[in-house]
């Protein structure tokens, strides 16, 4: 068990809002060159990390 839960899901929910906007981001650039296997796959990437982000959210209440 880490020394500090709190300040682990704190990194844990600042990796998630970047992996986001990064999926988000690469999800754009598919759809521009007409890709879009891979944009609906970082769409999906970024739904489940916004679910993350609620889950992790509400634990740090």
């Amino acid at each position: 068990m880490p020394k500090n839960p709190k300040k682990v899901l704190r990194w844990m929910t600042l990796l998630c809002i970047v992996i986001g906007l990064a999926a988000i981001a690469v999800g754009v650039v598919a759809v521009a060159k007409e890709e879009y296997i891979i944009a609906v796959a970082m769409l999906l990437v970024a739904v489940w990390q916004i679910l993350n982000y609620i889950q992790w959210k509400k634990s740090l209440r």
